[in-house]
């Protein structure tokens, strides 16, 4: 079943602890903690520090919207009211095939809290019921064993190894 067009906003959604919600430009300021962490970056294309880099990530999230739906949410803890990280449904091309992705972004101060978990299995719940596709996808970096490790919490197995952007990507799949 090909990907369903546009994505329905998470807007709203609450999940035990957090709750989602499409970002603003003025995200940058918060999710700069995110771009000034070497770290959390390690895996992506960004420049340490960039606030070129991090207002341009919130703007490809808005760009998405615009297109398709899609877009890596804003996650806030609903008891502190903290954001916590940008965990979304993205359409993504793969081999030349659109696939439903189910991206996340912690922040660093929020690592081994379990959220990034319990908002990627609501994205695979808001997909499974919403009837989007017949799978999502993580694409993870092959050093990534965090993102690994979410992802098979998640239900996912490794589907296969390949390419995306130019880079060397493991695709992790789970049926909806």
């Amino acid at each position: 079943m090909p990907v369903i067009l546009p994505i329905p906003s998470m807007e709203g959604i609450r999940t035990e602890r957090l709750t989602f919600r499409q970002p603003v430009l003025e995200d940058r300021i918060w999710w700069m903690e995110y771009i000034d962490n070497a770290e959390a970056i390690r895996f992506m294309p960004f420049t340490l520090g960039s606030e070129t880099d991090c207002e341009g990530f919130i703007q490809r999230s808005l760009d998405r919207i615009a297109r398709d739906g899609s877009c890596l949410n804003v996650i806030t803890d609903r008891a502190s009211g903290k954001n916590v990280g940008m965990i979304g449904l993205l359409t993504q091309e793969v081999d030349g095939t659109l696939e439903l992705e189910i991206g996340y972004h912690l922040l660093p101060s929020a690592w081994g809290q379990g959220y990034t978990t319990e908002a990627a299995q609501a994205c695979k719940e808001f997909a499974r019921h919403h009837e989007l596709a017949s799978s999502a996808i993580s694409l993870i970096d092959p050093r990534n064993f965090n993102s690994q490790a979410v992802a098979q919490r998640n239900g996912m197995k490794l589907d296969k190894s390949g390419v995306h952007r130019g880079e060397r990507v493991l695709v992790f799949r789970v049926g909806l």
